[in-house]
């Protein structure tokens, strides 16, 4: 799936559907789905989030394409500790700037080596005996759907230290979700 996802986008073939959509809802799905993995090694997942109620224009599968690989990774290269989502945005009268970090207290990558994370095939341990398993493409992917959007993603890291993967992309439209019904914000 990672590899034809890859090549819709190198393609530009990969088609969103952005729907009124809310993104913590989202992010909490995905929490939940990796609970398992996370409860297994010690590690607790936290959302951090200031956009409760909130629905902004995206395209839910997509989104959360990119909260799973982010996720999913920060999961996986931390043995203790915890990995939080954290949720902003800045909604104006058209549009809002939708801003998520992932924190790990993971193992960290160094300076060095975080210029390439987010090229294809691209993974820190290049050895014959990884520890961790993957493609190299989940980032990439990522990247590809964050500026497909019109956003950023980055990563802010120190061996040792944890890392921070974080996106910001601007959103055509937000509502407010009240009850069943939405309005959108003025």
């Amino acid at each position: 799936n990672d590899i034809l996802d890859f090549s819709k986008l190198e393609a530009g073939h990969i088609e969103f559907m952005p729907v009124a959509t809310d993104i913590e809802a989202l992010a909490r799905d995905v929490l939940d789905v990796l609970a398992v993995q996370a409860s297994a090694k010690g590690i607790e997942l936290k959302l951090d989030s200031s956009i409760h109620g909130i629905a902004l224009m995206v395209d839910p599968l997509r989104l959360r394409q990119v909260f799973m690989n982010l996720v999913g990774n920060a999961v996986k290269f931390t043995d203790r500790g915890s990995v939080a989502v954290v949720l902003t945005a800045d909604v104006g009268r058209n549009s809002a700037v939708l801003h998520c970090a992932v924190n790990d207290t993971g193992c960290g990558i160094p300076a060095d080596l975080t210029d390439h994370l987010f090229e294809r095939f691209s993974q820190v341990d290049g050895s014959t005996s990884r520890r961790y398993r993957g493609t190299g493409l989940g980032l990439a992917i990522c990247k590809g759907i964050v500026e497909a959007m019109g956003g950023t993603i980055g990563v802010e890291s120190e061996a040792g230290q944890g890392s921070t993967f974080w996106f910001t992309c601007t959103v055509p439209s937000a509502a407010i979700i009240a009850g069943k019904e939405q309005r959108h914000v003025a």
